[in-house]
């Protein structure tokens, strides 16, 4: 097999997250000034980073912030041919956990009636993507959102080899929306809309589509104005579009017995699910922002994301609302949504009832040596939340 369909295989295996549920800026020419850590009394989370690097993980970058806790470190190297050390303030892909990004500014447009998720998404689509998708003609967009339209996922086995032989064969290309939409298209639906849910990709790439529609524009400028420059996310951008505000660090993933550099594909796609490259700080930012009781944004918005009553079942153990997964664990209420890309791994949670969130950057996927010793490291972290605080 040659080295190209490895690393495609590879890359198919390796898009996971080690989360509780299925993932799946400005310049960086100067570097920002952080604050000191303050880790939880008897913990030591930098010595834990330090554990998971010496265990096979590359570089691994972690946030903690609640009312007891102020910790931002970094472990491992943030590339392993200069061996330049990973950074607190480095930008990753974020992968799936950037969908409440594209949740978010959907549910602003919601409020400010420029549009209505409830309508049909025939409302803004075109028949030539409508009569390529089974049930289009009774799917809504705040479906698309909480994954209930039974839209096949192109990352599904049947297509998601197409997707990733495409976008290595052409890596310097940027591909959007409507790109990564061709590999859905003419795929039977998994139900119709509304009777479950099924994670599907695909349904952000329609929203992505519908907001470029309603917008009169690709929608990552208003994702900027809004949410980036609204929120304070000084050090995220849209990934593949917005290349001039930053740059992300390798990623790894092993093919043929070797690991290889991710990152050459993944810093030219720009999808509405997986949109964002971001810092561990402004990711836990944006969580918060929808989650925290004092969030800044208007609770009409956030409501649409994460209310109790809009919650789909995802199992006996987990709901979803939109871009966002809510789970009790021990007594606890617990928001989160990991992402994972081949060479990436993002963690991300908010726990409401000790006001903290956790986010975490993994630069490898995919591959023993990397995904034991982070799903290890994240483990020992969780356990520290719901035991110590």
């Amino acid at each position: 097999m040659t080295g190209r369909k490895m690393l495609q295989k590879t890359m198919i295996a390796s898009v996971v997250c080690l989360g509780l549920a299925a993932c799946g800026s400005s310049s960086n020419s100067t570097e920002p000034t952080l604050p000191s850590p303050q880790p939880a009394p008897n913990v030591d989370y930098q010595e834990m980073l330090e554990v998971a690097v010496n265990s096979g993980v590359p570089g691994v970058i972690m946030a903690i912030e609640s009312p007891e806790i102020n910790f931002t470190g970094a472990a491992g190297v943030a590339d392993i041919d200069t061996q330049a050390p990973m950074q607190t303030y480095h930008q990753m892909p974020t992968g799936s956990s950037g969908k409440k990004a594209t949740a978010l500014l959907v549910a602003m447009l919601h409020e400010e009636g420029m549009l209505d998720m409830d309508d049909l998404i025939s409302t803004w689509l075109p028949t030539t993507i409508l009569s390529r998708i089974e049930n289009s003609e009774s799917m809504t967009l705040r479906q698309l959102l909480n994954h209930t339209t039974g839209v096949w996922d192109y990352l599904d086995d049947g297509s998601s080899d197409e997707w990733f032989e495409a976008i290595i064969d052409d890596p310097t290309s940027v591909k959007t929306d409507i790109f990564a939409l061709q590999f859905a298209l003419d795929q039977p639906a998994y139900f119709a809309p509304g009777e479950a849910f099924y994670y599907s990709n695909t349904g952000y790439l329609l929203a992505g589509l519908i907001l470029d529609e309603v917008l009169g524009e690709h929608h990552h400028t208003a994702m900027r104005e809004r949410l980036f420059i609204g929120l304070g996310m000084n050090n995220t951008y849209y990934n593949g579009l917005e290349k001039d505000k930053g740059s992300i660090i390798s990623g790894y993933a092993e093919f043929d017995d070797e690991i290889e550099n991710t990152k050459f594909i993944y810093e030219n796609i720009g999808v509405a699910d997986a949109p964002l490259v971001s810092t561990v700080e402004d990711m836990s930012l944006l969580l918060r922002a929808i989650v925290s009781e004092n969030s800044p944004l208007d609770s009409a918005i956030t409501e649409h994301l994460l209310a109790s009553d809009r919650l789909v079942q995802v199992n006996s153990e987990t709901q979803y609302g939109l871009g966002i997964f809510y789970q009790n664990i021990n007594g606890k209420d617990v928001y989160h949504h990991g992402g994972g890309d081949p060479g990436y791994i993002t963690e991300n949670y908010y726990v409401a009832d000790s006001d903290l969130t956790l986010t975490v950057f993994f630069n490898c996927s995919g591959y023993e040596d990397c995904q034991a010793p982070a799903a290890n490291f994240m483990n020992s972290v969780l356990e520290t939340i719901f035991e110590d605080n």
